[in-house]
């Protein structure tokens, strides 16, 4: 496991690294090319099976409701009257989802016993449906401003969707930047002072059932390259940090 992270540290770091014109590291850099696009398409293919998964129920025939109940046969004098119908008892399942300031409450459920009345005729309450991941992607981001100021790069991931910037600024001058292309998938991008930009997406559907969306990048600090994570999460909040990468000596 740990041969594995550090692989793809390395590789992470060979991926957002300045060119140095060595045979060596132009192959490490385009062995990373290869696996982010890999890791890419394969986020993009689970979004889209989450989407099509997600879309499957809403497919399903209505419930039938009962019809109005017909008037029985006559009844002649001398017949004891029909005895009533038995009570009966429902139960009425109530939902609710509450979502305030970028943070998801939760749905709460309420279990409701109906009296019974002698009027066959009765009324159940709808559950009030849990937000898609669209409307809680447009919650999220509410804390976030719209810009237009978009690196190339990110041009072409978000595909002409809105990109947000939060309001607040990194320790290294990095500018975070969000956004949703085409509605089943959430990217995070890092843009550096040099230019460099980094960039990381998962499906809407897994990001919103707990999965956090990461961006690693490294760029070129004061004495030493910089290594930087920043992770957000499905509450709104955002976690980072950085930490300086240590450059082997000369060969002797």
């Amino acid at each position: 496991m740990q041969d594995e992270d550090d692989e793809r540290q390395d590789l992470e770091r060979a991926l957002y690294a300045r060119p140095t014109g060595d045979d060596r590291d132009e192959a490490l850099r385009a062995e990373a090319l290869r696996v982010e696009a890999q890791r890419i398409e394969a986020q993009r293919a689970e979004a889209l099976q989450a989407e099509a998964q997600r879309r499957l129920p809403t497919a399903a025939a209505p419930e039938a409701q009962p019809g109005p109940r017909g008037a029985g046969p006559a009844r002649t004098a001398g017949e004891p009257s029909p005895a009533a119908p038995p009570a009966r008892s429902r139960l009425v399942l109530l939902g609710a989802g509450l979502l305030v300031g970028g943070l998801v409450v939760g749905a709460a459920t309420a279990s409701v016993i109906g009296a019974a009345t002698p009027d066959p005729v009765s009324t159940t309450a709808s559950p009030t449906p849990t937000p898609d991941a669209a409307d809680r992607f447009a919650a999220l981001v509410e804390g976030w401003a719209a810009t237009t100021d978009v690196p190339p790069g990110l041009s072409l991931i978000s595909g002409g969707a809105e990109v947000y910037s939060p309001t607040f600024e990194t320790a290294q001058d990095d500018r975070l930047l969000l956004t949703a292309p085409d509605a089943t998938r959430i990217c995070l991008a890092l843009e550096r002072p040099d230019g460099s930009l980094s960039a990381g997406c998962t499906g809407l559907e897994a990001f919103f059932a707990g999965d956090a969306l990461d961006v690693v990048g490294t760029a070129t600090g004061t004495d030493t390259p910089v290594y930087t994570r920043v992770t957000l999460r499905p509450d709104g909040s955002v976690e980072g940090g950085f930490q300086l990468v240590a450059t082997p000596g000369p060969e002797a």
